[in-house]
């Protein structure tokens, strides 16, 4: 999974140290996975191919029962890296594949968190976020080696810059400008400023993509200038779940519908490799430059805590 280090103006972990917080994503990744497929085999009563897993059932559910409670402790003194274990109840998948869909989604979510919260801050979420389809695609569906910005806010020359989407690969970086419609969307070129969006008898006008992609991209190189920094760029229209009816040649950026996204997507793995230190620094130097809005959270816990001694009904 690709690690979302920026989420609009989120307060983020990744602020507080970017040189950090990606080698502690993979490793709890990586230990939460294992923990997952264990307590699965145990409720399922079969073996997996890992020999230090395998012993009698009785054995492992005596292991697993002071593995959670150490873990249940543990997460109660440490919020900072906090992940909740499912319950019995929570974990009803036949398959193995349906026990890595549900392990995907809680990483997602769980990704959600960190990039609106830390120890003391924390931000409101838009609850669209966790049903944004490009969102949730390329976050499952990238490596950990990507990072992404999604929607940031920038904050230059004492004014802010609502940007698009922004993926750091260890070679790259892609700039991206979704198109939101459904399987029933056209695309099409207007003019030298405007495309259009049909969705049936409907139709509307909306500025032209490029300038957006060329905004980032001059917004990108400036932070990069300054910190003597320097990476590829590449710029990518994309409408997931929609069609572009407009020749690619003589395009200034790389045009992805639902025809090719899935080519678009191969073309990205392709670029796969371990984090790169100058990745690190260029991650640094963007998030340097976003803005974040967040509150105390311990204070609104605080609140929280008031109104649910109040109100009773909203007692989980």
């Amino acid at each position: 999974m690709a690690q979302l280090l920026k989420l609009a103006d989120y307060v983020s972990r990744y602020e507080i140290d970017i040189y950090r917080y990606p080698s502690r994503y993979v490793r709890l990744k990586k230990e939460r996975w294992q923990r997952v497929q264990r307590e699965w085999a145990v409720q399922k009563n079969i073996s997996i191919d890992r020999p230090f897993w395998e012993s009698n059932e009785e054995e492992e559910k005596t292991f697993f029962q002071k593995s959670w409670n150490k873990l249940r402790r543990k997460a109660k003194m440490e919020l900072d890296d906090e992940i909740e274990l499912p319950s019995e109840q929570e974990m009803p998948h036949e398959t193995k594949d349906q026990m890595k869909a549900s392990f995907l989604e809680e990483l997602f979510k769980f990704q959600i968190n960190w990039v609106s919260s830390t120890v003391s801050e924390r931000s409101a979420v838009k609850r669209s976020y966790y049903y944004d389809s490009l969102l949730e695609f390329l976050v499952k569906k990238l490596p950990d080696s990507f990072f992404i910005l999604y929607e940031p806010v920038f904050f230059l020359k004492k004014a802010t810059v609502d940007l698009d989407v922004i993926i750091l690969t260890p070679s790259e970086i892609w700039l991206i400008k979704p198109l939101l419609g459904n399987e029933n969307t056209i695309f099409q070129f207007d003019s030298d400023r405007f495309w259009s969006k049909k969705d049936g008898k409907r139709e509307s006008k909306f500025l032209h993509p490029i300038i957006s992609l060329n905004r980032m991209r001059t917004v990108i190189e400036s932070i990069l200038k300054e910190k003597n920094l320097s990476m590829p760029m590449k710029q990518v229209i994309v409408a997931k779940n929609s069609y572009i009816d407009i020749p690619q040649h003589n395009q200034r950026a790389k045009l992805i519908d639902k025809r090719n996204f899935h080519e678009f997507h191969e073309q990205l793995l392709r670029n796969k490799s371990p984090i790169k230190h100058t990745q690190l620094k260029i991650a640094d130097a963007l998030l340097a430059k976003c803005m974040t809005n967040s509150s105390s959270r311990l204070i609104s816990e605080s609140e929280n805590a008031e109104t649910i001694d109040t109100f009773d009904e909203y007692k989980e």
